[in-house]
């Protein structure tokens, strides 16, 4: 099964919200569609500051590269999409990112 990773920028949250709520929703859009491994936060710095994101490992029931990519993506799309009606917004959008696990290296994957 190859594993992928989606970092997603934790922006405005709405009242009463926190970005622990962001991961746990985060975690329950995404378990819907796929298995995940794994749950974090992390702070990089995105032109010029500290921008905290939500990232998420999950597996993807394996197909054919371009299949797994693509379900990738979707998934992301899902988590995206709840994430913003249940807990705010996912922003900056430059600092999405989707990476594949390859030989224990994860590298970005082009949108599609």
């Amino acid at each position: 099964m190859p594993s992928y990773r989606m970092h997603l920028p934790i922006g405005e949250l709405l009242p009463g919200c926190s970005p622990h709520d962001v991961i746990e929703q985060a975690a329950l859009a995404l378990g819907t569609l796929h298995v995940v491994e794994k749950k974090d936060v992390e702070a990089p710095l995105i032109a010029g500051r500290r921008v905290g994101r939500a990232v998420l490992r999950f597996a993807v029931d394996a197909t054919t590269p371009a299949d797994e990519d693509a379900a990738a993506r979707h998934a992301l799309a899902v988590v995206i999409d709840h994430l913003e009606g249940s807990v705010g917004c996912i922003s900056p959008a430059a600092a999405v990112l989707l990476t594949r696990g390859t030989s224990g290296r994860f590298r970005p994957i082009p949108p599609g």
